[in-house]
């Protein structure tokens, strides 16, 4: 049973806002406290980061999903190859970055430390661009679907 809303439509535009942001905030909090307790503490538990991943990966599967199913891709960022290649060489230089830090920091090894980098951020190069090819066509696919599908807007 659907429960009347207090809220008229301005109010709830804006609850929608907060809730977004609010959203946003959780998502990168989540990734900047792990990222944080990974550089920061010497022994590199899993378990003590379990938590804080587990939210994080159903709220970014959830997020994708989501999208995917209603075949919406950005407010902002176009759908096409360039912006995946993009967007996954952001991804591969931070991750790369994230990866010399923790590297350099349990080993003290300039060689070893550029080695991991480069081998990590190629691999998050190759994978985040694979997964954002495969979202893009499943986006693509979806919104194809939706735009063909009758309208039940003003049918009653």
């Amino acid at each position: 049973m659907k429960r009347k809303s207090n809220l008229d439509e301005i109010q709830e535009q804006a609850l929608l806002h907060v809730e977004h942001n609010g959203c946003w905030i959780a998502f990168w909090g989540l990734l900047a406290a792990m990222a944080i307790q990974i550089i920061a503490f010497q022994d590199n538990d899993f378990r003590m980061l379990a938590g804080e991943w587990i939210v994080f990966m159903v709220l970014a599967v959830y997020l994708a999903v989501g999208c995917v199913r209603r075949g919406i891709w950005d407010r902002h960022i176009p759908m096409n190859t360039k912006t995946n290649l993009i967007v996954s060489a952001i991804a591969a230089l931070a991750f790369g970055a994230f990866t010399a830090l923790t590297v350099f920091r349990n080993y003290g090894k300039p060689a070893g430390t550029v080695a991991a980098a480069l081998i990590s951020a190629l691999t998050v190069f190759v994978l985040c661009f694979i997964a954002l090819m495969f979202a893009m066509k499943s986006t693509e696919k979806r919104k194809k679907q939706l735009e063909k599908e009758p309208s039940d807007a003003g049918e009653m």
